[in-house]
């Protein structure tokens, strides 16, 4: 069992928390940094048994930190391997000329990082990946890595978006080249390959002499492409009774913006959907929109005027509202109340694909707006004498708890807490609520579990699950279980009204 102690230095926050899991998975002991002169500073208190360096870091580099290092008597001993996505030619070679002991490029294989790290630690530095091994994502996952991938895709988009708004303004190239090599080592880490490679691209072009506006532009528009519809998604099998439900399913997707129909119908594809593109303005009783099962409207303030989000106005089509999550809350209560299923900016293929099958199933009549009224189902083994809708809120941090009471009742909702998943069970057992809102992860049993439970005794609770992940194969997972509903943090507390409502 490992027990040597390692100091990681790259100042990319995602890589850190990414070789700290990896290696305390491992029993090393780990201490971070984000820059040569943070290392530094740790190096006048202790000397760990490896040194893993990141050669391109702000400020002082890691090959200058490798050589400060080998002439100082108390860590001129200590094995020091250089980690990179570096594309510069030779880089390697000048790691070994600075004194490195080992070199790792990004993006590193996190299945064999701590025996190769292993193998410099017992003096045997030649040890190479297997080459029919190739760099694939951690091979454990958790509430904080879920939260570390979530971070990095919604950072990474924004970035992006940034990039290509100011490229013709104030295009910073070394602060651009610096970014791009910081996602070739987090994504590749993290599983999302195509990224990587989009992003060394990027970086190669802007390290190649005479490069153009336009074949930027066309770099950041592939990594815009892969941070929105991320290769990890594409490979999570779709359920068989989902394809079937939806093959040959035509869809009006209308007033869409260009790049968010394109999400749309890649997602559409998998099931073998057909999407119909229509303009905002369309005519909603066009013999066109008629042949289609369901609608999908974009919600943006492009759109906000035309007919589908008018308050009064009665689709004769199941309705699926896409947006941002501040847009889909300035809409009427009583369009909000029309949808059958909303599909916040965010969002992963499997979840559009899921949203569409329940708006399906729920018709084009979604229940009434109204939270005075209570689900003909709910059938509570007990009287309820406020005559207001109970909820049970489970979730085992208290200021989630305090957030999403104090909106639930100010829409006249009775609310419950409970901090475990126990405590979530027993409570829901006795009180039999009109709805619960569960968090995933809990203690004693997680939100799956007391789901589970709850549907095995066949109770008959709208559940709504509550969680910080946002992962493809949890989406399908709380669903498939009997999930009613989906929310993830960060989310609105007026958001989860609304869903909460339509139940009612």
């Amino acid at each position: 069992m490992a027990s040597e102690s390692i100091l990681v230095v790259d100042d990319a926050p995602v890589n850190l928390k990414l070789a700290a899991a990896v290696l305390r998975s491992e029993f090393y002991k780990v201490s971070l940094a984000s820059s040569a002169e943070e290392a530094m500073v740790t190096l006048r208190t202790m000397v760990p048994d490896l040194l893993l360096v990141d050669l391109q870091l702000p400020g002082m580099n890691g090959l200058d930190l490798t050589r400060r290092l080998r002439q100082d008597s108390r860590t001129s001993k200590m094995v020091i391997v250089a980690l990179t996505a570096s594309v510069m030619a030779g880089a390697e070679q000048l790691a070994y000329d600075a004194g490195c002991d080992g070199f790792i490029a990004k993006p590193i294989d996190t299945r064999t990082l701590g025996k190769r790290l292993r193998s410099f630690l017992d003096g045997q530095p030649n040890t190479a990946p297997d080459p029919a091994m190739a760099p694939t994502a951690l091979s454990f996952s958790g509430p904080e890595m879920d939260g570390l991938r979530r971070s990095f895709l919604a950072d990474g988009s924004r970035r992006v978006r940034r990039l290509l708004e100011f490229l013709n303004v104030r295009f910073e190239v070394g602060e651009a080249t610096r970014l791009f090599h910081q996602w070739v080592g987090s994504a590749g880490a993290l599983g999302y390959m195509e990224i990587a490679e989009q992003a060394r691209a990027a970086e190669t072009l802007l390290t190649t002499p005479c490069w153009t506006h336009s074949d930027l532009r066309q770099a950041l528009a592939g990594l815009a492409k892969a941070f929105a519809s991320p290769h990890e998604a594409a490979d999570t099998p779709i359920p068989a009774s989902l394809v079937r439900e939806l093959t040959r399913t035509r869809v009006a997707l209308i007033g869409f913006a260009e790049q968010e129909a394109e999400l749309v119908c890649q997602a559409l594809e998998r099931v073998c959907a057909l999407p119909q593109l229509f303009s905002a303005d369309e005519p909603p009783q066009s013999a066109a929109i008629r042949d289609c099962r369901v609608a999908m409207v974009h919600v943006r303030p492009a759109t906000m005027r035309i007919a589908w989000l008018q308050p009064g106005f009665a689709s004769s089509r199941p309705l699926v509202l896409v947006g941002g999550r501040e847009d889909l809350l300035e809409l009427p209560l009583d369009v909000q109340a029309r949808a059958c299923e909303f599909l916040i900016d965010g969002w992963q293929p499997e979840e559009a694909i899921m949203r569409l099958s329940l708006a399906l199933t729920r018709g084009s009549a979604p229940p009434a707006a109204g939270a005075g009224v209570a689900p003909a189902s709910a059938g509570p083994a007990r009287r309820n004498l406020s005559g207001k809708p109970e909820i049970v809120i489970a979730d085992d941090d208290v200021n989630v708890l305090a957030v999403v009471r104090g909106a639930l009742q100010s829409f006249g909702m009775e609310c419950h807490s409970a901090t475990s998943g126990p405590d979530a069970l027993n409570l829901i057992c006795e009180l039999r609520p009109h709805a619960a809102v569960l968090d995933v992860s809990m203690p004693g049993m997680d939100g799956f579990e007391v789901l589970a439970a709850i549907r095995h005794a066949a109770m008959p609770v709208k559940v709504i699950m509550l969680t910080a992940r946002q992962n493809e194969h949890d989406v399908l997972r709380g669903f498939g279980l009997g999930a009613d509903d989906y929310v993830v943090k960060p989310f609105h507390p007026l958001e989860l009204a609304a869903r909460i409502k339509r139940f009612l």
